[in-house]
Order: structure tokens, then C-alpha cells, then sequence
């Protein structure tokens, strides 16, 4: 039904769902509209559309809070808001200007000095209509939501303006105010700099059993501003629980739980989050950062394989997904991350220099060694680049230059596997067999399972003809890493024959020269162990 009026009004009232006004509608107090309006409204205090609320008017008011549409100019005194759901087409003055994340503004906006509030609005009409309203007033009206402080009741008086002064109905009905009107209150107390007084009036707000998420939102803001942290984390979470939905007041609370670094309630509010909104990468690298502090590392690992998913060249999630994999012991998965890192920037020092210690822990020599000159056309004072320097020094026989390049490396990083290998190799070629078989313990040591090292010493027991069980230990094990090692299989050969197993010695070194057919060695072995098993026969 349309209504016509001119209203001048004293009231904190709703306007439900389906009411149609047009005309120019003036008030004071609070006025919650969710229905539809044409024409103007005026008030020195706040005006609050509704999700449903369709407002087509030029709005003069204190503050506007505006979770509906409005299609007009606003002007409003200390503050407008545009929620989330909200839509304003116009163009604003105000002092103070919020407009939430999804909420849709199209207009010019001046902001300006707080202007002093306009005379009183009201005017008084004949005391008959007041009557007349009055005794609608004395009944008492249940409030859904907690929030609405009154029911406006639209009656269609032909040419009449109506005056309607209904706050008796309201009084002691949530100890005698509105929330509504505490909310605006508190607002204007805080902005006027009586933080005391604001905070008695937001206090009170955090008290009542509220339904309405967007007066715990302004609650919880005007607590920040105040420094009332603890009441507003309380204050935040309500909102949340009342709208899931949302992601504002999860943001905020982000930010807060940062400042008072609350890393559990972080963590459990940033997943929350992620679950609303899996695409915010951002709220992906806050979580994990979280997960790798306090040492969670399944949780930062399988963190890390969502944020990959989402930004498959975020370099630094990568890289770290892959030093999380090889910790893990999941070198396969490790290579293709790291891979990964050098094919977005081939500059990746790291990436490199862990490519190549795991190729060469697994005896891939020649893409190690690849990884390793790589790392040196990066950086040529690497300590990498001394050990290449070692082992191109050992391959043209200049043993002492080797060993002080090797030396340069252990004197500044005395677990590098490589240069004790490198000394490995320098003290078998002297003869110091004693010396080798130490620096293969002590890259054993300091890297289990690390396939040349292992090799490497049973080489020495074969060389020395002792250790020999042990020797085949260590040889089977460095082939169970790269079985497509020739020289690995020519060491367990060697260590079959010294025990006189020919037939073992024979089949596998059988292997070796599938492996390299080309390699005239791996022949003369063969021949070794099979005259060796016939003489034995």
C-alpha cells in the first residue's frame, strides 16, 4: 500500500519489509528502513537501511549506515558506512566515510568538516493526533534481533501530516534505550574525544544478548580505536558467528590477533577464512608462515602444496615445499620443486645447489656436476666452486692442489660431504687407505645413505681385501640408491669375487656391462671371474 507523508518525528523506530512511503520524512532519534522510500529524508541523527531496503531520496542525516540501495545525494554530518550487501548511487559529503569490501559506490564523494547539527527538525503537531498515537504507544512490542527499539505504524490519514512521539513505548525495554541509539551515542562520544563515556556506552553494547552483526562490528571497531583490544576480539567473533559470510570483521580480526601475536587463534582464523575465500594467497602464506614457526611441518607441507596449486610459480612456496619434501625424505618430489624454482628464475643459487647435492648424494655425477657449475656461474667465490676446482684438479692428477682447494671448503664448512670425498679420493691415490676409509666415514656420518660415499669405502675394503661383509653391505645399499651405476655394480662384483662367489661376481658384473656395453673393463672383469670359476672347478 502506498503512503503519503510529511513526517516529523521523535522516535527510534523500523520500518519492516514491504512498507512503501513516498514523500519527505523527517525524524529524530534512530530509524531502521527496510522497505521502500521515495522523496527526501532529513534527520539530525541516524538513518539504517536494511538489506531489503530501497531507498530513492536525497538523504540529509547525522550518520547513515547502509546495508540496502540508494539511489540519491547524501549528506550526512559525522559519518556514513556502506555495508558489504550495501549500493549508493550519488554523490556524499561527510567527514567520515567507510565502505566495506563488496559494497558498490558510483558517485563523487567531498569530505568535510564535522558541521554543527541542524536545528531540531521536529515540529509539533495538534495534540489531538498525539493522543490519538499515544495509546498505541502503551503497548509493549517484542523486538526480534534485540536491536530494533520500536515499531513505526503507518496509518493512511488523507492530507494529514503525522507527528508520531512513540518513544514511551520503548522505555525500560532494554533497560530504557535502544541499542540502535547506544551504538550512535557511543559513535558520537568516541569522534567528540569522551572516550570514558564512549566506552560506558560500548560496554553496555557488549553486554546485550545482540543479534545484529553489524552493531558488534562497530562495537569492536570503536573498541580498537580505543585500545579496548580484548573487548574487541570479543566483539569481532560475535560478529562473525552472527555472519559467517562476511570476510570483513575476519580480516580485522587477522590483523588484531597479528598485533597481540596470537599465533593458535591466528592460525584457527586464518583457516576459517581460507574456507570462505581458498583463493586469498595471501591468507595461504600467513597460515604456513605460522606452521613453519611454531615447527608444524606436515602442516606447512601440505599448506605449501595448496598454495603451489593456487600460484603454481610463486618461486618461494616452491622452494620451500621443496626443502620441506627433502626433509621429508621425498627427494623424487623435492627435484621436481626445485626444478621447478630454477626453470621461473634460473638465477635461484639454492635451487641449484640442492638439485645438486641431491643428484650427487644419489650418484647422478654428471647432472650433479652440471648443478654445481651452475652454481658457480652464479656465484664464483661459492664454496662450491672451490670443491669444482678440487676435483678438476684431482682428475689431472695435482693432488696437492686439490687438497687446498678441499681445505678452503672444510675449513669454513667442515660437514660438506663432497670435499670429504675429495680428500677421500686424494688419500687413496697416496696410499693413506687408512685416512680414505676415515673421510668416507665421516661423509657417512654426516650424510646416511649418500650413494658415493658408501661406494667409496667399499671400494677401499676391496683395495685393502678386508671389511669385506660389510663391504658388500655398503655396496648393496649404494646400488638400492642408483641401480644404474656400473661402477657401483663393478665394486659388489669385485667384493664377490674377493669372498670366491664367482657365479654372484659374474652376474653382476654382467649388469654393469648391460649398462656400458661400450666399456672394455667391465669385459676384462667378466673374463677375470670366469677363468677364476673354472680354475676353481
Amino acid at each position: 500500500m502506498k503512503k503519503e507523508s510529511n513526517n516529523t518525528q521523535s522516535i527510534s523506530s523500523f520500518f519492516g519489509e514491504g512498507t512503501f512511503m513516498k514523500g519527505t520524512l523527517k525524524f529524530n532519534g534512530a530509524l531502521r528502513f527496510d522497505g521502500k522510500f521515495e522523496g527526501e529524508i532529513i534527520t539530525n541523527d541516524t538513518f539504517i537501511i536494511g538489506k531489503s531496503g530501497i531507498i530513492n531520496a536525497n538523504i540529509s542525516a547525522g550518520s547513515l549506515f547502509n546495508s540496502g540501495e540508494v539511489t540519491g545525494n547524501v549528506s550526512a554530518n559525522h559519518k556514513i558506512d556502506i555495508n558489504a550487501e550495501g549500493k549508493l548511487l550519488g554523490n556524499i559529503k561527510t567527514p567520515m566515510l567507510h565502505i566495506q569490501e563488496g559494497a558498490q559506490f558510483n558517485g563523487s564523494c567531498e569530505m568535510q568538516r564535522d558541521r554543527k547539527a541542524k536545528e531540531d527538525i521536529l515540529s509539533q503537531e495538534s495534540s489531538e493526533k498525539n493522543n490519538y498515537l499515544h495509546s498505541i504507544n502503551k503497548r509493549r512490542i517484542k523486538i526480534g534481533a534485540g536491536v530494533l527499539a520500536g515499531l513505526l505504524i503507518i496509518f493512511a490519514l488523507s492530507n494529514i501530516s503525522i507527528s508520531l512521539n512513540i518513544i514511551d513505548k520503548f522505555n525500560n525495554l532494554i533497560e530504557g534505550e535502544d541499542p540502535v541509539e547506544i551504538m550512535q551515542k557511543g559513535v558520537s562520544l568516541k569522534e567528540s574525544g569522551m572516550t570514558d563515556e564512549a566506552i560506558t556506552a560500548f560496554n553496555k553494547l557488549a553486554h546485550l544478548d545482540l543479534k545484529d552483526p553489524h552493531i558488534h562490528l562497530t562495537t569492536a571497531r570503536a573498541f580498537m580505536e580505543m585500545g579496548l583490544e580484548d573487548e574487541a576480539v570479543s566483539e569481532y567473533k560475535k560478529t562473525i558467528n552472527l555472519n559467517p559470510d562476511n570476510l570483513e570483521p575476519y580480516n580485522e580480526l587477522i590483523q588484531l590477533y597479528k598485533k597481540k601475536e596470537m599465533d593458535d587463534e591466528l592460525i584457527t582464523i586464518l583457516k576459517r577464512t581460507i574456507e570462505k575465500d581458498n583463493k586469498n594467497l595471501e591468507m595461504h602464506l600467513d597460515l604456513v608462515a605460522l606452521y613453519e614457526k611454531k615447527n608444524m611441518v606436515d602442516d606447512a607441507y601440505h599448506e605449501y602444496k595448496n598454495i603451489v596449486q593456487l600460484s603454481p610459480e610463486h618461486e618461494g612456496s616452491l622452494y620451500n615445499l621443496g626443502e620441506i619434501s627433502l626433509s621429508k625424505g621425498l627427494e623424487d618430489e623435492a627435484v621436481e620443486m626445485f626444478k621447478r624454482v630454477i626453470i621461473i628464475n634460473d638465477k635461484n643459487i639454492e635451487g641449484h645447489l640442492n638439485l645438486a647435492n641431491i643428484y650427487y648424494k644419489k650418484g647422478l655425477e654428471g647432472e650433479s656436476l652440471n648443478e654445481y657449475k651452475k652454481v658457480e656461474e652464479i656465484n664464483s667465490v661459492h664454496l662450491e666452486a672451490a670443491n669444482n676446482r678440487g676435483f678438476k684438479a684431482l682428475s689431472i692428477e695435482k693432488l696437492d692442489t686439490a687438497a687446498a682447494e678441499f681445505n678452503k671448503v672444510i675449513e669454513v664448512d667442515e660437514k660438506n660431504v663432497r670435499a670429504h670425498l675429495g680428500f677421500a679420493m686424494i688419500y687413496g691415490r697416496k696410499g693413506a687407505n687408512d685416512k680414505a676409509v676415515q673421510e668416507c666415514k665421516k661423509a657417512i656420518e654426516i650424510s646416511p645413505h649418500h650413494a658415493p660415499a658408501l661406494n667409496r669405502l667399499a671400494r677401499l675394503y676391496v683395495k685393502q681385501n678386508i671389511n669385506i661383509d660389510e663391504g658388500i653391505k655398503l655396496s648393496k645399499e649404494a646400488i638400492q640408491i642408483n641401480s644404474n651405476s656400473p661402477e657401483y655394480l663393478d665394486t659388489l662384483s669385485d667384493l664377490y669375487y674377493i669372498k670366491r662367489e664367482f657365479d654372484n661376481a659374474i652376474e653382476t658384473i654382467n649388469k654393469a656391462i648391460w649398462l656400458k656395453p661400450e666399456d672394455i673393463y667391465y669385459r676384462k672383469q667378466l673374463k677375470k671371474f670366469t677363468t677364476a670359476k673354472n680354475t676353481k672347478k
